[in-house]
């Protein structure tokens, strides 16, 4: 089996938010859009990200309910992690998990996205 790509749905009623949230903070473009369903895509890295209204008609049923709100991390790996909190800080979000570095190598810092999922921006050293 040849794997293109794996990405994640996020079905939200807060299509617009989450689209806005992604795209300006991290610079995500969007590469697909039917007005309820919403692909991102990261052009230098290739990561995607997409966002489904819930209950469209168009999906099966086990695609239409909405995010719970519990149990998802979204890790956004960078090379300069002091700089995009930084940046973050300066936009007037809220930093929920502040700048720091674990013993095991890696700094980072926490921030919710519009629909509550949990976002780690790490840099590796």
């Amino acid at each position: 089996m040849k794997i293109q790509t794996v990405y994640n749905v996020v079905t939200t009623e807060k299509l617009q938010e989450s689209v806005d949230f992604y795209t300006e903070l991290f610079g995500f473009e969007v590469v697909a859009d039917t007005g309820w369903y919403k692909h991102l895509k990261h052009v230098e890295s290739g990561s995607e990200l997409a966002f489904m209204e819930p209950d469209h008609p168009t999906q099966p049923p086990m695609f239409q309910p909405g995010w719970s709100g519990k149990g998802l991390i979204l890790s956004i790996q960078v090379e300069d992690v002091k700089s995009v909190y930084e940046k973050i800080k300066n936009s007037g979000n809220v930093i929920d998990f502040e700048l720091t570095t674990e013993e095991w190598g890696q700094t980072h810092f926490g921030i919710h996205d519009p629909n509550g999922i949990a976002v780690d921006i790490v840099q590796h050293s």
